[in-house]
């Protein structure tokens, strides 16, 4: 009986270790999973311990998001979105999120890609009591406050499946202390800082002000540091703030694989105990951490929604926001994260569940088009409500009108299957219609070949 206790607690303690590595993991890229890979199974190995079997319960309880797991061994892509809440000592959730990023890692290519999304961004939800459109680092915090499936990643990760069509199969949270403590752990990183920071009102974790000065060159950071950097606004506001977010991420890479993972474990062990919530089991890391190793610096790709692909607009309540222009940031996010996250399955069933009534007009003199595109938009799974005649017939562009305001993945999709251009994508939420969406054919558009 006692040794199957000290084996059960054991086993418990691999379990452990996996998870609590997973900020490392996540955070540094995928690309410290191999030693942790490596160690546990050399563990197992040589102290005869029982197989981790079955999911374990996270270091934080994560809630139930986990979608179905993709399948490595055909070469499915694995999406992990990556959450930074705003939480100081002694707060308690809901909470916004202040860093949400894509990571991603393809097993056929052997590639990475990380996408970091403004928390700015506005976006329309789903299935939210009175909320149509917010700012995208709101969702956790919705999904809290209204107790929604999930909670706040779950909903999190449904709003970023929803607004940037990338399936997420995984979330990994960390709050400011969680953060610093990874750091610290590996012992600091060292940083090129481009240009001197100098921030009068960086704010402190009592909502006052932290004046922040960073030289710039080479400069090492702990994590107090390190988290500065990589939250301040003095220059360039959110868009340089997400250009030194993925900075620090290849930095806490870079030194994780550079670390003596036997001689700091235990440390590391106990300085990360209780910061990490995920829906990420150990079956999951071993999966996945051999073929992270094997992913080369040069196939690393990183991409952020920056200004080139967002409008700032006030709205009726005064605060800004930034308007999405998605056919640019569908562009950004194919050449990062090329391998579509989400299945032809899922296309439809977004679609389906959507279900927008269609119009599609002829705006050329070929007679026959609104019906081709109809018939093939129908084969797309879209309710095609009716097809007629635009007001005349020398559209040079294909043009989309909204009038749903809501139907995001509808749009987004005929976007891309009708090649509109975002500048021909009109939105009009307000006008009354009878259809969500009309589309008036212009010479640039053909049946596209089988």
């Amino acid at each position: 009986m006692t040794q199957r206790r000290a084996n059960t607690r054991s086993g418990c303690s691999l379990k452990f270790l996996l998870l609590i590595f997973i900020p490392l993991l996540l955070c540094g890229g995928f690309f410290f999973a191999y030693q942790i890979y490596d160690f546990t199974r050399e563990a197992v190995l040589a102290l005869g311990l029982p197989a981790i079997a079955g999911p374990p319960a996270p270091v934080i309880a994560a809630q139930p998001t986990r979608a179905p797991a993709p399948n490595i061994s055909a070469g499915e892509r694995v999406n992990v979105l990556l959450l930074g809440v705003d939480r100081r000592p002694n707060e308690k959730c809901p909470c916004r999120t202040d860093t949400m990023m894509i990571a991603s890692l393809d097993p056929k290519t052997l590639s990475a890609g990380l996408v970091t999304i403004p928390r700015d961004l506005y976006v329309p939800f789903q299935n939210v009591p009175n909320i149509s459109e917010a700012r995208i680092n709101q969702a956790h915090w919705y999904g809290d406050l209204y107790k929604l499936p999930g909670g706040g990643p779950g909903l999190a990760k449904r709003t970023v499946e929803y607004n940037l069509g990338r399936r997420i199969h995984f979330y990994i949270l960390v709050d400011f202390a969680g953060f610093i403590k990874v750091v610290d752990a590996l012992g600091g990183i060292d940083l090129d800082v481009p240009k001197a920071i100098d921030d009068l009102q960086y704010p402190n974790m009592d909502y006052g002000y932290d004046p922040l000065h960073i030289p710039a060159g080479r400069v090492h950071m702990n994590g107090e540091l390190a988290l500065k950097y990589a939250r301040t606004r003095h220059s360039g506001g959110d868009y340089d703030r997400m250009k030194r977010q993925i900075q620090v991420l290849m930095g806490i890479r870079d030194k994780a694989l550079r670390l003596d993972i036997l001689t700091k474990l235990p440390a590391l062990v106990k300085s990360m105990w209780g910061i990490v919530e995920t829906d990420l089991t150990p079956q999951d890391v071993f999966a996945y951490a051999p073929i992270a190793a094997r992913v080369k610096t040069e196939n690393i790709k990183a991409g952020s929604i920056d200004q080139t692909m967002t409008v700032q607009v006030r709205l009726d309540s005064g605060a800004v926001v930034l308007w999405p222009d998605r056919a640019k940031i569908g562009k950004m996010i194919d050449q990062v994260i090329p391998q579509n996250g989400a299945t032809a399955s899922d296309q439809q069933k977004f679609i389906s569940q959507e279900a927008a009534r269609v119009l599609v007009l002829n705006g050329t003199k070929n007679a026959q088009l609104a019906e081709q595109a109809a018939q093939y938009l129908q084969a797309q799974g879209f309710q095609v409500t009716g097809v007629g005649n635009a007001d005349r017939v020398d559209y040079a562009k294909t043009t989309l009108i909204d009038y749903s305001g809501a139907k995001e993945w509808t749009i987004n999709t005929l976007a891309r299957l009708m090649r509109v251009e975002s500048d021909n994508i009109r939105r009009t939420p307000n006008a009354k219609s009878e259809v969500d969406v009309r589309i008036i054919l212009g010479a640039d558009w053909s049946v596209p070949e089988k």
